[in-house]
Order: C-alpha cells, then sequence, then structure tokens
C-alpha cells in the first residue's frame, strides 16, 4: 500500500463502508481503516445484525449505498424484508436481519470494486496537521506506519481521530448503558413456569447479586421469551477508551455467565446453551463532536429541514436508561422525518475532516434517535461525497455548494431533502 491519499476513511462500519465507496466512486485516492479485522462494525462485531431504519411512515427515506449492500446481502441468503408498508406495526418490526457472515462480504465486494483500499487491524495513534495534509500515525501489527492525506472521515463511532486531530468534543458525565449481545436457548419459553422464575429474579435484584440494570429492568419472563438478546445494561460504561471497552468486554461477559447459571438452576432451563455472542459489546454512546451545526431533540423531533440537510434519519427517540429502569422510547409524530446537516459533520474551527456516524454533532436525545446503522450509512454517504468534492475541487468544505453535494449524491442512489 500507499502512504499517500486523498481521504483515509477511519472505522469499517455502517458510516464508514458507505463514506469510502462514495468517496471512491467519485474518484478519489480512498482508504479506509479498521480496528477489527471484518467490516460492519456494531452491526456484526457487536452482533446488532438488525439495521434500521429505511423507511418513514410507510415511504422510504434512507437509500443508496448502505441500502444496496443490505439488500443485496438479504437476497443473498434468501431473506424476507419486512412489510414496510404496515404503518401499524412497532418500528423494530421494520428493521432488516442481516446475515452475519453474507453483510460483511458483500460489503467488501462493494469497497474492492469501488477502488478503495482496506487496512485491517490497525489503530490510530496521533492525527497531525502537516502543511495542507493530516499525517496519522497508525498502530499496525508491525509496528507504527505513518500515512498522509488531505482529507479524513472520522468514522470510529467514538470520534477518536478528530479527538486526536484536537477538534472539539463533547461527551455526557453519564452515558447510555452498553449490551453485550447473545442469546440463550435449549429450552422452550412456551413451557416455563414464569411465575417462580420471576420470583426468583426478583429475590436475586433484592440481594444484589443481580442487578435490575442487568437485565434491562426486565422480568425473568420478557428475558427468556426473546432468548435474551439486546436485553442486558452495563453501566458505567465509557467506550471511547481501551480501558473502557475492556471493562465493557470484561464485565458483559461475565453478566452473561451469572445469568446462564442462574436460570440454568430452574425446571425447563437444564440444557440452557449460549449461542450467537457477539465478538465484542456494543457501545450506544460516547464522544461527539461539536460541530457547526448541533442537532436538538427539537430539531429531531420536528422533522426540521436545515438548509444543509444532505439526508434523513428516522427512528424514535431512544434512550437507554443507565439507572436499569429500561428504555425511554418517543415515537416520532405521524409524517416527521427528521433530517442530518451537513455542519452536523463539521468540527467547529476545522477543515479536512469530517464526521459521520454515531459521532454526529447533536444533543443526548437527537444522539439516542439519530445513532442507528441506516443513519449512519446516509451520513457516511453524504460525508464521503461532501469530501471527495472538496478534494476534487481543492476547496475547503464550507466553500463546497450543498446543491452540488446533493446531485452528487442523488447520481449514487441516495433520497436527499
Amino acid at each position: 500500500m500507499d502512504n499517500q491519499y486523498d481521504i483515509i476513511v477511519a472505522g469499517a462500519g455502517s458510516a464508514g463502508i458507505c463514506a469510502a465507496i462514495q468517496a471512491a466512486q467519485l474518484g478519489v485516492k480512498t482508504l479506509l481503516i479498521e480496528k477489527n479485522g471484518i467490516c460492519g462494525g456494531t452491526s456484526i462485531a457487536g452482533g446488532v445484525n438488525f439495521p434500521g431504519l429505511f423507511h418513514a411512515h410507510g415511504k422510504q427515506v434512507i437509500a443508496g449505498i448502505g441500502w444496496d449492500i443490505t439488500l443485496k446481502s438479504v437476497n443473498e441468503a434468501k431473506g424476507k424484508l419486512p412489510d414496510f408498508a404496515d404503518t401499524s406495526l412497532r418500528h423494530w418490526k421494520h428493521q432488516i436481519s442481516i446475515d452475519l457472515a453474507l453483510f460483511p462480504s458483500v460489503a467488501e465486494e462493494a469497497l474492492l470494486e469501488s477502488g478503495a483500499e482496506i487496512l485491517y487491524h490497525c489503530m490510530p495513534a496521533s492525527v497531525r496537521k502537516n502543511g495542507e495534509d493530516w499525517e496519522i500515525q497508525l498502530a499496525c501489527k508491525e509496528g507504527l506506519k505513518s500515512l498522509r492525506s488531505k482529507f479524513i472521515i472520522d468514522c470510529s463511532a467514538d470520534a477518536n481521530i478528530a479527538g486526536l486531530a484536537g477538534c472539539p468534543l463533547e461527551k455526557d458525565a453519564i452515558l447510555q448503558p452498553a449490551t453485550l449481545m447473545f442469546k440463550f436457548y435449549g429450552y422452550d419459553p412456551e413451557k416455563l413456569e414464569y411465575t417462580e422464575l420471576n420470583k426468583a429474579l426478583d429475590e436475586a435484584k433484592k440481594t444484589g447479586f443481580i442487578t435490575n440494570a442487568e437485565v434491562a429492568g426486565r422480568s425473568a419472563e420478557s428475558f427468556l421469551r426473546t432468548h435474551a438478546s439486546n436485553c442486558i445494561h452495563l453501566e458505567g460504561i465509557d467506550g471511547s477508551t481501551s480501558e473502557g471497552r475492556t471493562i465493557a468486554e470484561l464485565k458483559g461477559r461475565a453478566v452473561m455467565l451469572k445469568l446462564f447459571r442462574f436460570f440454568r438452576k430452574f425446571p425447563g432451563l437444564e440444557k440452557l446453551e449460549i449461542k450467537d455472542m457477539a465478538m465484542e459489546c456494543g457501545i450506544r454512546e460516547t464522544a461527539k463532536i461539536i460541530g457547526d451545526t448541533r442537532i436538538t431533540v427539537e430539531d429531531y423531533s420536528s422533522g426540521r429541514v436545515f438548509e444543509d440537510s444532505l439526508c434523513y434519519s428516522f427512528y424514535p427517540i431512544d434512550l437507554h436508561k443507565p439507572d436499569g429502569s429500561g428504555i425511554d422510547i418517543r415515537p416520532l409524530a405521524k409524517d416527521v422525518v427528521p433530517t442530518i446537516p451537513l455542519g452536523a459533520m463539521i468540527p467547529e474551527g476545522f477543515d479536512g475532516i469530517l464526521a459521520a456516524g454515531r459521532c454526529l454533532s447533536g444533543d443526548k436525545l437527537a444522539h439516542s434517535a439519530f445513532r442507528v446503522q441506516s443513519t449512519c450509512m446516509a451520513s457516511g454517504q453524504a460525508a464521503g461525497a461532501a469530501a471527495a468534492l472538496a478534494v476534487t475541487r481543492n476547496q475547503k468544505i464550507r466553500e463546497v455548494p450543498v446543491s452540488l453535494i446533493k446531485d452528487s449524491l442523488s447520481k449514487s442512489g441516495a433520497i436527499v431533502p
């Protein structure tokens, strides 16, 4: 590989995949870097393999690169899409089930076909301006590697690149809990005696052996009927640091093991087994950039269309509570479809760097909604187009006409406000 690029995209999750493909398709030399050995981010490594939402009120509002990859992976698996036209369904029933093997494989195929390069198993060690370029030092298996790039797109989910570059960040003192995804099998949920199970779990909570947060405020019946997937909450996790991520991984598997041993003692659960444990703990919230525009919950919930809106977002306010009392879900009003502006991707006071995906600029409640995969895909593609145009036109990002970015996105199949 070379050491000089037009654009380096950091993080190969939902946002990074789409940013890298879009930039490369527009003819700029693009490198995608990733700490894991597989792309897909939380969708794959975190086991949250049900991206959404691409449709709002029965109408598709997010398309383009992320949608194409999702749809192709579903077709490859001979899977089935939800009935997007049925607006009576709960929002999570419009999420799309993707295959954990096929989705990243299809995404890698699309990345390589676009001309983007990929470097796995590396993490940024430093980021600094060197003349007109950014110099990024990566910690690789063979040692430190120094690369140069005209533009950086931070899709790390934790604003790691932006933080190393000195961009202003914000992080709440109390973050949403993390979740290790896994599933309990080996039992028939219809044949369990839930009265006794609920009683035993309540007693375990009273003694402090199991906390209410560890089962996300759920009863034994609720927990076991869903095969435990997306149920446990891990409090006090800051996933933006290696130390914080280590705590999350250790704590997540310890809680899983404790619950496994606890439930296996009861009739009907003697053959309990664990399947589909994610390879890493899922993090909902860490650092976000402070951008030219900060999306507020009022902006989001009203469906505000900014002058520089580049994509839609659609998901209810979805705040997982750190006190163990469950989830604060606030559906959007009828016909409201929020938007994501370019200004929320631009770190205040900086040029030559954009953030997309989970580290967009926004307040806590708005962030709890726009952090989901479909919005990450849409904002990633938008960032890829904006950065590529800045490079090819030799302009600062704030100088690139928004109309040109929208036109470029539309030509690539995206839906723009």
